[in-house]
This record gives C-alpha cells, sequence and structure tokens, in this order.
C-alpha cells in the first residue's frame, strides 16, 4: 500500500506541469516539493529525502540525464525516478531508464497516468510483490474474477501474443502490465502505445524507429517502441487505429522478430512480447476492410475479453467499498461508510465507463460528502443511464429533481476548494466558462475570493 505521507519532489522548467502535478499529488496525501531547474532540483533532493522525484529531460542550465546521473552515481539517492518526456525524447527516456530511472511518463499525460506512475513507483519494493500488487487490484468475488486472475497467471508462463478485448474502462492495461510482471520479462521494459495517439504520418516511425535523414526532420537516428521494448513487453491500445500500410509491416514484426526502420533497408532483430488491446470488434473491422484478417490472426493468439462491469455485478459493491477506503483515507474525507441504499444503487447502475467512471464517483463522494454515512441522496451519475433500476436521489425526498442534485455538487465542491473557480472547474471535469454559467444560473453564492 502506498504510503499516504510519501514525499515527492517535481523537477520541471514549465511552471503549467510543475503546478499541475503538485495539485494531484497534493491531493492525493503526499508531501509535494518542486524546483524550476536542474540546479535548484539537485539542491533540494541533496538536502532531503524524497521518496519519488519527477525528473523532466529537457531543461535550462542542466539537463535532466545529467541530474539523474548525479544523483544516482554521485549521491547515490534511495529515491525512485520517474522521467518526464515528450514523443521527441522517449529514447533519451529509455537511457534513463538504463541509468537507474524507474519509469517515464510521456507528454501530454493525464491525472491517472501520473497517480498510476506514482503509486507503481511507491508500492514496487520487488517485481513479484508488485506483481501480487497488480493482481490483487482485480478486486471481486465472482467467479468470473477468480477464472480472469487464473487466465492472467496461466498466460504469463508463456510468451504467446496477446489480444485483450473489452470496453472503454474496464481495465485493459493493467491486464497486460500484470501479465508482464508475472512474466520472466519482468525486469525488462513494459512499454505501453497509445495508437490513437499517434500520429497516423508518424506512425511507422513512433513503432520502428528511424535513421537520419530518412524524412524532413529526421536530424539523428532514433529507436522505436519495438526497440525499446527489446527483451520486454510491448503493449498496443486500441490496436485498430494502426492504418493499413503499418499494418502490413507490424505483420512482419511479429512473424519475423525484426523491424525496418524508416529508411533503411535492413532490418533489426528484436525479441518482444507483444500485448495488444481494442475496443472495438476486430472480427467487424476485418469484414469492412479496415483491418487485415492475417494481422488479426497473427495478434490473438490468446484471446482475453474483459467483460463490461454490468455483466458481473456482484463485483460492485467490493470494487466501490475498496475505493471507498482507499480514497477517505486519502482525502481525510468526514465520509465512513457507505449505506445499504447508496451500495444497492451503485450497484442497479449500469456504469458505461466500467471501473473507471466508478472510481471517479466514489473519489467524488469522498471528497464531497459532508456527513459521516453516504446515502443515496450524496450520490450524482453525470450522464445518467436510464436502464439504472435504482434512482440517483432518494424517490421520499419529495423535492429533489436532477437539477437540485447538480446544484447542490456544485456548492459541495465550491466549499471544498475554497471557492476557487480553477480547481473546482478542474475536479468537475468542465471548463471555467461552463462552471460560471452554472453559477449563474442557480444563484450560488461565491464566497472570498477566486
Amino acid at each position: 500500500m502506498a504510503k499516504k505521507s510519501a514525499r515527492i519532489l517535481i523537477i520541471d522548467d514549465e511552471e503549467s506541469i510543475r503546478d499541475g502535478c503538485q495539485q494531484i499529488l497534493s491531493r492525493m496525501g503526499y508531501d509535494v516539493a518542486t524546483a524550476g531547474d536542474g540546479l535548484s532540483g539537485l539542491e533540494t533532493a541533496k538536502n532531503n529525502l524524497f521518496d519519488v522525484i519527477l525528473l523532466d529531460i529537457r531543461m535550462p542550465r542542466i539537463e535532466g540525464l545529467d541530474v539523474l546521473r548525479i544523483l544516482k552515481k554521485e549521491h547515490n539517492t534511495p529515491s525512485k525516478i520517474i522521467i518526464i518526456t515528450g514523443f521527441g525524447t522517449i529514447q533519451l527516456a529509455v537511457e534513463a531508464m538504463r541509468l537507474g530511472a524507474r519509469n517515464f511518463i510521456t507528454k501530454p499525460f493525464d491525472a491517472g497516468e501520473l497517480k498510476q506512475a506514482v503509486l507503481d513507483c511507491l508500492t514496487e519494493d520487488a517485481a513479484g510483490q508488485h506483481a501480487e500488487d497488480l493482481l490483487s487490484t482485480l478486486i471481486g468475488t465472482s467467479d468470473y474474477i477468480e477464472e480472469l486472475k487464473d487466465t492472467i497467471k496461466r498466460i504469463a508462463k508463456t510468451d504467446s501474443t496477446v489480444l485483450i478485448t473489452g470496453e472503454s474502462g474496464t481495465g485493459k492495461e493493467l491486464v497486460a502490465r500484470t501479465i508482464h510482471s508475472l512474466s520472466a520479462r519482468a525486469e525488462r521494459l513494459f512499454i505501453p502505445v497509445d495508437c490513437s495517439s499517434l500520429v497516423q504520418n508518424l506512425m511507422e516511425s513512433e513503432l520502428f524507429g528511424h535513421i537520419k535523414g530518412a524524412f524532413s526532420g529526421a536530424t539523428e537516428n532514433r529507436d522505436g517502441r519495438f526497440q525499446m521494448a527489446d527483451r520486454g513487453t510491448l503493449f498496443l491500445d486500441e490496436i485498430s487505429n494502426i492504418s493499413l500500410e503499418v499494418q502490413a509491416k507490424l505483420l512482419r514484426a511479429i512473424q519475423e522478430q525484426e523491424v525496418p526502420r524508416v529508411g533503411s533497408s535492413i532490418p533489426e532483430k528484436v525479441d518482444v512480447r507483444l500485448i495488444t488491446a481494442t475496443n472495438r470488434d476486430l472480427r467487424e473491422a476485418v469484414i469492412s476492410g479496415s483491418f487485415r484478417e492475417d494481422l488479426f490472426y497473427r495478434i490473438s493468439v490468446v484471446p482475453i475479453h474483459i467483460r463490461p462491469l454490468r455483466d458481473h455485478r456482484h463485483d460492485i459493491a467490493p470494487i466501490a467499498i475498496h475505493y471507498f477506503d482507499v480514497f477517505r483515507i486519502r482525502h481525510g474525507s468526514r465520509a465512513k461508510r457507505l449505506s445499504q441504499e447508496a451500495l444497492k444503487s451503485l450497484t442497479a447502475y449500469s456504469w458505461p465507463g466500467n471501473i473507471r467512471e466508478l472510481k471517479n464517483t466514489i473519489e467524488r463522494l469522498c471528497v464531497l460528502c459532508e456527513h459521516e454515512e453516504v446515502t443515496l441522496s450524496d450520490i450524482l451519475y453525470y450522464g445518467q443511464d436510464t436502464k439504472a433500476k435504482a434512482p440517483v436521489v432518494d424517490p421520499f425526498s419529495g423535492k429533489m429533481t436532477l437539477v437540485d442534485v447538480e446544484r447542490d455538487h456544485i456548492e459541495k465542491a465550491l466549499r471544498h476548494f475554497n471557492y476557487q473557480i480553477n480547481k473546482t472547474a478542474r475536479f468537475l471535469g468542465i471548463d471555467r466558462k461552463t462552471l460560471r454559467t452554472k453559477i449563474r444560473t442557480y444563484g450560488i453564492e461565491i464566497k472570498g475570493e477566486e
């Protein structure tokens, strides 16, 4: 379990990144310090002990790699270091991991990626323990969850190519990471790639690398994700977004275990375990001609389908209780328990966003609830599904409409963040303008300064 009082240092010359990371991690209960350049970061790290250091690569005065070398070789720091990098410096990030960094995250990253990277560092005392930690995050008591865990353990013992399917938010990357952590490749890199975020005309270069002069802007040789994952695991999420042209080269890379750098006629040997995932029906994509049939059969040697949360409802309550305990402690919540009525409502809801949506809903409850027991009237489902078998609010309250619930929810969020518009809007997942419009519409009184 991650330490609530863990100390974290953020070293980055971009103020927006420093402030954003600090806000997210402080809300998790961590003690966070920042530094605006490598030299001041070194000074801060030398005089204080940090559990985790977030370190940017490109900085003035002294580069991130040099900071890393000094921290590891001269100061022999026990701090676990996470590299912050852009797509253009991923190769440097991999080099940083060879120098002793624990992980890297690529810009732009979201709050979930940052939280997971930090939690991984704080719980990763040993590879085996980390694997068990990951396996334990597959929460539930149903036969389905137990079968899923058994399947993951069996698959992890092999090097077979795996295709993970399931709706958005079901935990496909978690399953992939767990397979890697339980495998013989656990000590090597796990390289995740969101194929939907790759620029189409640069996709081939991102996956397979390129040589200097291969195209305009290719000023040096650069490794692709396959080379980075050599002897480790490559996870291609949303693989259906890869173009047909790149699919052909991907098929050859899988079959021959070699990759063609853009601009080079000589393929390079790689040893990569491939895990792919998608929320689409690839069989339909094959029929429509948008996905190669031969590639489909090659990546689906071992298929795993992750069921949507609504199809194993018995697990909703254990998952909700688990995250409730995590978030109420992390946020110092007044809430101490979930009422039976609240649990019934959570169980009846269809969760179109699956576990990700459930986690976010529980975290909102822990932040905003102002009494010890979470009741039915505290729950707000964004984009409420009409198929939910229980109402969002207590039907016997008689007066609370959805408008009332939204107004109450916004008021609670404003109070929690001391009426700071930016923080409140970010927490609610809306922009400042929308929040101000709702404040005016509902006649909500703003106390203090923004």
